[in-house]
């Protein structure tokens, strides 16, 4: 049997680097990122769920749920360039709020449904679940 090599003196060195920019990068990205920055919403889909009939001249945010997965389908009527989306969800007791929000910039002026799907907190009951939807922007 042969001599084992010696440690490279070099490879500590450059592990340390690698360490130090991937800890700099997940940094830069959570500082980037600001909070409630994102939707929330698994998907969102032009058009209203499956089953619900609303027109556009009085046009309320309104939910439904499927009590099968535990998930809300949020729909708004508003701009199809720019739609409520959820941008926050949350829960206190059994009563759930849903922050919906556009997008800034330039909308087209046109008005139809928009739907997203969300997940329903953990701990809350399906059975007596209440919603409140705010529209914020």
């Amino acid at each position: 049997m042969g001599e084992r090599e010696p440690v490279r003196r070099w490879l500590p060195l450059r592990l340390m680097i690698i360490g130090v920019v991937v800890a700099a990068a997940v940094l830069v990205a959570l500082l980037v990122r600001s909070p409630g920055s994102g939707s929330v919403a698994l998907h969102t889909y032009p058009g209203l769920p499956d089953g619900v009939e609303a027109d556009l001249i009085d046009p309320e945010p309104s939910w439904l749920l499927a009590p099968e997965s535990g998930r809300l389908a949020v729909y708004a009527a508003g701009s199809s360039s720019c739609p409520w989306v959820p941008d926050e969800v949350s829960a206190s007791g059994d009563r759930v709020t849903v922050v919906l929000r556009t997008a800034a910039g330039d909308c087209t002026a046109d008005l139809g449904w928009s739907t997203s799907v969300v997940a329903v907190p953990d701990g809350v009951d399906l059975e007596r679940l209440e919603v409140d939807l705010v529209l914020d922007g």
